[in-house]
């Protein structure tokens, strides 16, 4: 027995096209359909008889009739497509996995609206890491991260798509027996002498930046109490531990501990706006079409 003879290079787009003219039964049919010009759609056919080795169709005064080779390479043809389709959709629906950068803090709820919003456009597999809002947009450009969710404004957004995922007004967080435990809405008169419980500002310069100065505004120069480990456990001792350290956070953002409490304060009180953040030309844009388009900064 022989070796298999060799099967002819065969691009898909001259078999399309040859499927097409089957279909239609003239060349300036198929060619009005798949809007290419005629004379082309002629010549990828012929280009097509050629590599093949074989006529495929007879020219007739009225159309064009397959032959019985045409016949069986149309049979396989359409096989081919078919199976073709059903792979592409079927590679389309694998879960690709993608990093999402997280700053600290993100509350629950904008994480779960970030999810929805990625994983409802494609197929996702969503890994979380940690990362800093101030690293976030290198991580994005060079593709370590997928998507990230940073705090706003942000000074590195450079080749970057941003969109809004969450703007709220930030109250007061503390202790269930801090002396103004009993407000049910605080003012910043009320806060004078109290401490902030405060986060490493290398972590979201232009956040913490931004906050201070409309507390500053607001005439509130309060000393910081910094807590760079992260941990909820300590954050939540040092609140309760003393009766002159408050936080500020989200309706949101806040703890869901019973023993800490969150106040609304005013007037004009600083916002916390998260972003959601992808490489505008990367591999993972554009972001859906979900949220508001912004550029990084209030």
């Amino acid at each position: 027995m022989g070796p298999p003879e060799e099967i002819p290079e065969l691009e898909l787009r001259p078999l399309r096209y040859f499927a097409a003219v089957a279909e239609a039964g003239t060349v300036t049919e198929a060619a009005r359909r798949l809007r290419i010009a005629q004379p082309s759609l002629s010549q990828q056919i012929k280009q097509l008889e050629r590599r093949v080795g074989a006529p495929l169709f007879r020219r007739l005064p009225r159309g064009m009739e397959l032959t019985e080779a045409g016949r069986l390479l149309l049979t396989g043809v359409r096989r081919a497509l078919d199976a073709l389709g059903s792979s592409v959709a079927a590679a389309r629906a694998v879960p690709v996995t993608a990093a999402l950068g997280l700053c600290r803090g993100v509350p629950g709820e904008v994480l779960r609206r970030a999810e929805r919003i990625l994983t409802g456009a494609r197929p996702l597999r969503l890994v979380h890491e940690q990362a800093d809002s101030a690293r976030q947009g290198e991580l994005l450009r060079t593709g370590a991260l997928a998507y990230g969710i940073l705090r706003a404004p942000v000074d590195d957004t450079a080749g970057l798509e941003l969109r809004t995922l969450a703007d709220e007004p930030l109250g007061v967080l503390l202790g269930h027996r801090h002396p103004l435990a009993g407000h049910t809405e605080l003012t910043w008169d009320d806060l004078a002498g109290q401490r902030l419980l405060w986060f490493p500002g290398r972590r979201a310069p232009g956040y913490a930046s931004a906050v201070r100065e409309r507390l500053a505004r607001h005439g509130w120069h309060p000393g910081l109490l910094v807590e760079d480990t992260g941990s909820h456990g300590l954050f939540r001792h040092a609140l309760l531990g003393h009766d002159d350290v408050v936080a500020l956070r989200t309706r949101a953002g806040a703890a869901t501990d019973t023993d800490l409490l969150w106040r609304p304060v005013g007037p004009e009180p600083p916002r916390e706006r998260l972003l959601l953040a992808t490489a505008a030309r990367g591999p993972w844009a554009p972001l859906p079409e979900r949220g508001e388009t912004v550029d990084g900064r209030p």
